[in-house]
């Protein structure tokens, strides 16, 4: 529903599109269909006024979700009691940091079933304004509620060595977090840790810090304020810039997560809070919900999320595949249609990252450089070393990786590569692995080889030479091409080539001369055309014995 409030008087008609209520869904029991608005104008403000028809649960709880452009509305709710209504009060709301949407509510002490409740909202007459939906909730449901009157729970501790380096953490202390209420927090093993469990916050987007700060800020008021929660709901919250913030109180004091601290209880899957750690996303990632709900995850705040379920996964012995989204435990979007399709892939993201790690095995330069024949050298040199015991150099081209180079330690080399036989762009990554096993890409460097404009005949590499040398060459057009190698004397050593080849491409072919004495040697290439020699040149060798 939505409107303009000078053009109602009478016409005002109330919307409930269930599909648009996520919020309500996530907060409460019951959702609740209210009726067609009365509305008033005096003045510059207007006062609407609904009704919800009996509701036969008990509950202790109203939640309203909507919209409005005037950011200063207040709004009230009354109870039908013994036949009568009672007096106004006052509704607590919550609106986001970006946007119009907001979120209002009302809890008490008394639970009531079998009742009717009003609700009253006094709004600027030019103002747009639209109500959601509205449910109802029983506090007495919720695991935080249990968790307050239950016994004592041990603290379980997360293992405190690891390869996966947390991403940085704005703490409760940094982002001004209310106080937990109600009680002390209770640890959320219990006997271990179970579920990660991917949300997004249907709203509450946030691009920047300081819109991550209020909205965070927002959401614990809600949880709190509206909710009756202990404290907002989840353990972690991440923006859409990739930054992450602390939810729930750490027990044991820790101020980091490196510390690997002892994780409270939290209340963002109802019935299913134990063991399960929950991170939101900022953000409405849900197209069903409409316009406003049809944001895409970004790089940075996937990054985040793999890095941190990486992290809680190998601290806390959660198994990458018990990552789930909210709907796989409760009847709702979340973590909405835009995000809940990337959990296999995120799945399997931090599986990888676990076996690789983040934490520094060294850091490395790389530098490729090509020549006209084609033939591309590398250097290399390590900056660093935390535990390099091996490294190997892999190249792609065209699709295709091979391992062009392997060697022990964190030893600079220089090594010339002529196994690219076409013009086109070479990808170098240089890997290192530890004495584990643990692999890590810690550079990489890339060059275009380009195109002779005719017939070419390379030097060999190495020349001189011991053992075996490399011959490489480039021919313009097909035909037949004849390689051959020859002593001092003229007589032929070895034909290395003798067959039709496609022009447009490098061609090597390798000269093994361990059998053959020490001294100078001559390599010639031919190329026969359709009816002509196209090509006829001679190169020198050096064997060294």
């Amino acid at each position: 529903m939505k409107y303009r409030l000078p053009f109602l008087f009478g016409l005002f008609l109330l919307l409930i599109a269930p599909a648009r209520a996520q919020i309500l869904h996530d907060l409460t029991d019951h959702t609740v269909t209210l009726s067609a608005p009365q509305t008033t104008r005096t003045g510059k403000r207007a006062e609407i006024t609904l009704s919800a028809p009996t509701v036969e649960e008990a509950f202790n709880g109203v939640v309203i979700q909507g919209f409005s452009s005037d950011p200063d509305f207040v709004g009230w709710i009354r109870f039908e009691e013994g036949g009568a209504w009672g007096d106004w009060l006052p509704l607590h709301v919550v609106r986001s940091a970006t946007g119009g949407t907001f979120v209002a509510g009302y809890r008490g002490n008394v639970f009531r079933e079998r009742t009717r409740f009003e609700l009253r909202f006094d709004v600027a007459a030019e103002a747009s304004f639209s109500l959601t939906g509205a449910g109802v909730f029983d506090n007495r449901k919720d695991d935080d509620y249990r968790a307050r009157e239950g016994g004592a729970i041990v603290p379980l501790p997360g293992k405190k060595t690891g390869e996966i380096i947390p991403p940085p953490l704005i703490t409760r202390a940094e982002w001004g977090a209310a106080p937990f209420i109600r009680g002390n927090p209770v640890p959320l093993a219990n006997p271990d840790y179970k579920y990660m469990t991917f949300h997004h916050a249907a709203g509450f987007s946030a691009t920047t810090k300081e819109e991550g700060i209020r909205q965070v800020k927002a959401i614990q008021d809600l949880h709190q304020n509206v909710r009756g929660w202990s404290d907002i709901g989840y353990q972690f919250a991440i923006d859409r810039g990739g930054r992450l913030y602390q939810g729930r109180p750490f027990l044991d004091g820790s101020t980091s997560l490196e510390e690997v601290p002892v994780l409270a209880l939290g209340a963002h899957v109802g019935g299913f809070n134990t063991g399960n750690i929950g991170v939101v996303i900022l953000g409405c990632y849900h197209p069903p919900e409409g316009s406003y709900c049809n944001e895409v995850i970004t790089p940075e705040a996937l990054d985040t999320y793999i890095t941190l379920f990486a992290f809680l996964s190998e601290r806390y012995g959660v198994p990458p595949e018990l990552i789930r989204g909210h709907r796989d435990f409760k009847n709702t979007a979340c973590p909405g249609d835009n995000n809940y399709p990337l959990l296999p892939g995120i799945r399997a993201d931090v599986a990888q990252l676990i076996l690789t790690g983040n934490a520094l095995l060294g850091e490395a330069t790389l530098a490729a450089a090509t020549d006209a024949d084609g033939v591309v050298t590398l250097e290399w040199d390590f900056l660093s070393d935390f535990g390099i015991a091996s490294y190997r150099i892999e190249r792609t081209f065209e699709g295709v990786t091979t391992v062009v180079y392997e060697g022990e330690g964190a030893v600079p080399d220089r090594f010339v590569d002529v196994g690219i036989r076409k013009p086109g762009v070479a990808l170098y990554e240089l890997y290192a692995r530890s004495a584990t096993g643990r692999e890590q890409l810690l550079t990489a460097a890339e060059v275009v080889v380009g195109v002779p404009e005719r017939y070419t005949l390379a030097d060999a590499f190495p020349n001189p030479f011991n053992g075996q040398t490399t011959i490489r060459y480039f021919l313009e057009r097909d035909g037949i091409a004849t390689l051959r190698v020859y002593d001092v004397t003229g007589r032929e050593v070895q034909t290395l080539v003798d067959t039709f080849q496609k022009g447009g491409q490098w061609y090597a072919a390798r000269f093994d001369a361990s059998g053959l004495p020490g001294g100078v040697y001559f390599y010639r290439l031919r190329v026969e055309g359709f009816a002509t020699t196209d090509f006829d040149k001679t190169g020198k060798l050096v064997l060294v014995k």
